[in-house]
């Protein structure tokens, strides 16, 4: 078993998904179709390593976590800060990217599954006046998806779930994906910030996600919403796939900002407030992810 120890989510100090006011799950707003002019940008990171270490909802531990494949920032580590992530080096293309991103190992029978890249998009979430998208906090923890989901949900598949290349409709478990579009997990981080913590106890009440165009009045800030789309070489039928977190229902993934803080902002002022499509330019599948169904 490579899944949490017997973790349960009364063990974990990780708090359950955001709801909103009403009490139903909180979930993205994702882009479907065409995006026209919507301003983004996107970081291409290849995998950088891989440990049991959390330095988010286990910080200063090894071995209490299952294996995560991390991404962007080469040393991170369970006692990584936003200075010591800027310190190391980045696997990331976009420079000023030295954020970690990370997400549960995922298995193929005994045999782990070594990820291609990830590609991470930033842009106003769907509704939201991309002008008045903000940079996220220095240090700002966020995570999407769910490491105790069971598939029962249709809405947490928003958040983090499974499709074929650069196909917009997630699934709850991997589809048997053609080698031209081999298998993507998919997840989308919450999109509005309570505007004042980087991280809480619990690592969620901070965040959540926007709705019908707008940030509630408990999270007011609008933040990027960052996806960010995991390549595994897997493909075709025949496989035994399970994440390190427990079955493929499990998907999520977590991410620690250590971007340059000015980077960011001009990023954002360039792209986003201006409505530019960046970096999109090539005819590669990956980086035209959501933009045609």
């Amino acid at each position: 078993m490579h899944g949490m120890s017997g973790m349960s989510r009364d063990s974990m100090p990780l708090a359950d998904p955001p709801r909103w006011a009403d009490g139903t799950l909180a979930v993205p707003t994702r882009y479907l179709g065409p995006q026209g002019g919507v301003g983004q940008f996107v970081a291409a990171c290849r995998y950088s390593h891989s440990g049991e270490v959390d330095p988010i909802v286990f910080p200063g531990t090894v071995g209490r976590s299952h294996r995560h494949d991390f991404y962007g920032a080469t040393n991170t580590e369970e006692h990584s800060t936003p200075d010591s992530l800027r310190a190391g080096g980045t696997t990331c293309d976009k420079p000023g990217d030295d954020a970690a991103y990370w997400q549960p190992t995922l298995w193929n029978g005994d045999t782990v599954v070594v990820p291609t890249r990830i590609h991470a998009y930033y842009r106003a979430a769907p509704g939201i006046d991309p002008t008045k998208v903000v940079a996220f906090p220095d240090g700002l923890k966020m995570l999407a998806g769910d490491p105790f989901a069971d598939g029962s949900s249709a809405a947490s598949v928003e958040a983090a779930g499974w499709t074929c290349g650069a196909r917009t409709d997630l699934l709850a478990e991997p589809p048997s994906c053609p080698a031209t579009a081999p298998l993507a997990m998919v997840l989308t981080f919450p999109d509005c910030w309570d505007g004042e913590h980087a991280d809480v106890v619990g690592h969620r009440d901070h965040m959540t996600y926007s709705r019908n165009g707008a940030c509630p009045s408990t999270h007011p800030v609008s933040v990027p919403q960052l996806t960010v789309s995991i390549t595994f070489p897997i493909s075709g039928p025949g496989h035994d796939l399970r994440l390190a977190s427990g079955s493929v229902h499990s998907a999520h993934g977590d991410f620690f900002n250590g971007w340059d803080s000015s980077a960011l902002k001009e990023q954002i002022r360039i792209c986003i407030h201006r409505r530019l499509v960046c970096e999109l330019a090539s005819n590669r599948q990956e980086e035209s992810l959501f933009q045609t169904r």
